[in-house]
């Protein structure tokens, strides 16, 4: 898994039709986006990531919402039911290496440090999001997820 950013005009596009996509813009940056979280057919899901907010401190992980953490801080945070489909052409590959902002390339380290080690289990949930919301395979179809997560008939 590697961070990626989206082009903005995409992202505009789905916006208009998806009420539970972000912004493109955070802090100032184009959004970062883990991906490939999950490959259904020739689509390539990638999920959003974020700044930690007060609420996110007393949540725990569970199936669409992970946190990541760097010495038990919490440092951002993975929103799986927000994880879109973008072709190829749409991403950029962030190249952490050659980022000036020193504050800024470290923190995106440490986040792909925690996204590293918890990379089977982001998989994993990724694809059991998007089957509880579809109805494949033999789980039912979860309503909340259905109310939070983007919409994969679209």
């Amino acid at each position: 898994m590697k961070l990626y950013t989206i082009d903005t005009k995409y992202i505009d596009f789905l916006k208009q039709y998806q009420k539970h996509i972000y912004h493109n813009m955070e802090n100032n940056r184009l959004r970062p986006y883990v991906g490939v979280v999950l490959t259904v057919g020739t689509h390539k899901y990638y999920a959003p990531l974020t700044s930690p907010k007060t609420k996110h401190n007393k949540m725990p992980d569970r199936l669409d919402f992970i946190r990541l953490e760097n010495k038990g801080k919490l440092i951002a945070v993975l929103n799986l039911n927000n994880m879109i489909p973008v072709s190829d052409e749409l991403i950029t590959l962030i190249d952490i290496v050659n980022i000036s902002d020193q504050k800024y390339k470290t923190l995106l380290n440490v986040e792909m440090i925690d996204i590293r080690r918890k990379q089977l289990n982001i998989m994993k949930n990724a694809n059991s999001i998007y089957n509880k919301v579809t109805k494949f395979g033999s789980e039912p179809r979860n309503a909340r997820l259905v109310s939070i997560c983007y919409d994969f008939y679209f």
